[in-house]
């Protein structure tokens, strides 16, 4: 499971720089932005693989971490094109913070409860 988390990381990372470099279209900074996002949820993901959860929690936290990966992902390939003023940008890193503090308060939880 961890293994697939990394490769599919980094294969998709690879592919949005691919597609980066091929469409003028795809602006520098969305491709950045957009490739950290991936990183990042797949950071989390590997964090949910790793930490000592149930299942269960273990389980809703890589749906959870995926489909927020994808919505964040989306807002930064459709986000304008500097950081100034930019609400995608945001939008994102509360997302991300939202995610990380359901980590740890699940984690805090399930060991209580283990």
């Amino acid at each position: 499971m961890k293994r697939a988390i990394v490769f599919t990381t980094i294969g998709l990372i690879m592919v949005n720089l691919l597609v980066g470099m091929i469409l003028s279209s795809y602006h520098n900074f969305n491709m950045v932005a957009s490739s950290l996002v991936i990183l990042l949820s797949g950071c989390l993901n590997y964090a949910a693989a790793i930490v000592p959860l149930k299942d269960a929690y273990r389980v809703a936290h890589l749906i959870l971490f995926s489909t927020l990966g994808v919505v964040m992902f989306l807002l930064m390939v459709f986000s304008p094109h500097q950081m100034k003023d930019n609400w995608c940008v945001v939008v994102s890193l509360v997302l991300f913070v939202a995610e990380t503090i359901s980590l740890y308060i699940t984690h805090k939880a399930s060991r209580k409860s283990i």
